[in-house]
């Protein structure tokens, strides 16, 4: 037979895993918006360069690319 104080012991430890599962949950999610944004801001900077050949300018996109290159190896979506 289990002792209730035992009992009282392991439904605290429970509460507090479940709390610490909780809040590691809620930064994933945190974290996930944040590559989610950076993805976007990568989409954005090849999108400027291809502007920028658009309007006969090849060169002055070679920034735009190269940042949306390293935002997107960082994120690990490019090796």
């Amino acid at each position: 037979m289990t002792a209730p104080r035992d009992l009282a012991d392991a439904q605290a430890r429970l509460d507090a895993t479940e709390a610490a599962l909780a809040g590691l949950v809620h930064e994933n999610n945190e974290l996930r918006a944040i590559i989610r944004r950076i993805r976007e801001y990568a989409h954005e900077q090849f999108r400027m360069g291809s502007e920028q050949v658009k309007i006969g300018r090849p060169y002055a996109a070679i920034p735009y690319d190269n940042v949306g290159c390293a935002l997107e190896r960082i994120i690990g979506d490019r090796l």
